[in-house]
């Protein structure tokens, strides 16, 4: 994978009831943690009940990413808006478990877990 293939993030937002959810796809490092940030600090924290990550499709996340997914944390902590984060990426789920972010956020295997029933 050459360098440029680094840079692309894609993401998406949409609702699921009363769920805000945000589609990731590609990497989150240094080079595309500004781009995290922005797109979940618009995701509807004030409003939302429950904010889900989906990072199904995300091969690779380092500590800059985990920074971003720790202040979404403390901002929805702040406001009683709980998040989730859904991820079955070995890489991925291996740096949460490193850097004990899943002991702050539920880290779930798919978005129907995620998501509250009914």
């Amino acid at each position: 994978m050459d360098k440029g293939d680094s840079a692309v993030l894609r993401i998406c937002h949409r609702q699921a009831g009363a769920a805000h959810v945000v589609e990731v796809a590609g990497e989150i490092d240094a080079g595309t943690a500004a781009e995290f940030r922005r797109e979940l600090a618009a995701a509807a924290v004030d409003s939302a009940e429950l904010v889900v990550v989906d990072l199904s499709e995300v091969r690779f996340i380092d500590s800059a990413g985990v920074t971003v997914l720790a202040g979404l944390h403390r901002r929805g902590r702040d406001r009683g808006v709980s998040v989730k984060v859904v991820t079955r990426q070995y890489a991925v789920k291996r740096v949460l478990g490193i850097t004990g972010l899943d002991e702050l956020i539920p880290v779930v295997d798919d978005l129907a877990e995620a998501l509250p029933a009914g």
